[in-house]
């Protein structure tokens, strides 16, 4: 079932005050009522079930039922993304969280047609967090400012991140075929609508940054995103089970 955002969740806590938006969610929306089971999320690796104990006009009471702490997703990743038009990174910050990407990097490109505002990631991050109480994913994704591609590939690298561009310019060079395990948190860079300049080919080229292909066809970015996720996925478990790289 769909759960409730509760940040502080913690096991000591046996009795929960719900306020705020995620009380008028639960109220209005939800429904819940007195003695009503419910799952709350805390995003920072945290899911509990919990039962309505009372409600009056501000808040709900809440008894803690049970609780699983320290999840997280067994392979990590990050997505980075030229911006948009039409807000289709939207439709990629929602899906990829729901297939469980860990961290974002919203770009600026040479190309880049949308270039976004602080309340871009405020919107971002409305969407990443209802993503994650949709699927109960337990980790809340981090959403850096816009920033430059220099930049971002300055901040993946130094977060531990390995960047690897899904390129058009690779057709025979796919996921598969790299040295990489479960384990190597990769960062999925997507390119904007009109291509990359040659000078960011260049410099993806001088970091010596990996680059694949994700199709045989031509996809529109924010499809390249979740394409890539959903393949990360299925290549991170296949080898989690083989227990090789």
């Amino acid at each position: 079932m769909p759960s409730s955002y509760y940040p502080d969740l913690d096991s000591t806590d046996q009795l929960l005050t719900l306020s705020g938006e995620e009380f008028h969610h639960l109220v209005r929306v939800t429904r819940a009522r007195e003695g009503s089971i419910i799952q709350l999320n805390s995003g920072k690796g945290s899911l509990a079930t919990a039962r309505v104990v009372s409600i009056d006009s501000k808040q709900a009471r809440l008894e803690l039922v049970s609780i699983q702490e320290g999840l997280h997703f067994p392979a990590p990743y990050a997505i980075a993304f030229a911006l948009l038009k039409n807000r289709h990174d939207e439709l990629l910050v929602e899906k990829c969280t729901e297939l469980g990407a860990g961290r974002f990097f919203p770009l600026v490109s040479r190309f880049t047609i949308r270039k976004g505002s602080h309340a871009s990631i405020t919107r971002f991050e409305r969407i990443a967090l209802a993503a994650i109480k949709q699927c109960d994913n337990p980790i809340l994704p981090t959403i850096s400012p816009i920033q430059s591609l220099k930049e971002g590939l300055k901040m993946m690298q130094e977060e531990g991140y390995r960047p690897i561009l899904c390129s058009e310019d690779k057709p025979k060079e796919w996921l598969s075929d790299l040295e990489i395990s479960p384990d190597d948190r990769p960062c999925f860079i997507i390119g904007p609508e009109g291509g990359w300049s040659d000078e960011e080919k260049q410099l993806f080229k001088e970091l010596n940054i990996d680059q694949i292909s994700i199709g045989h066809l031509v996809s529109r970015a924010e499809t390249a995103g979740i394409t890539i996720a959903a393949q990360w996925l299925l290549y991170a478990n296949k080898h989690s089970t083989m227990g090789t790289t």
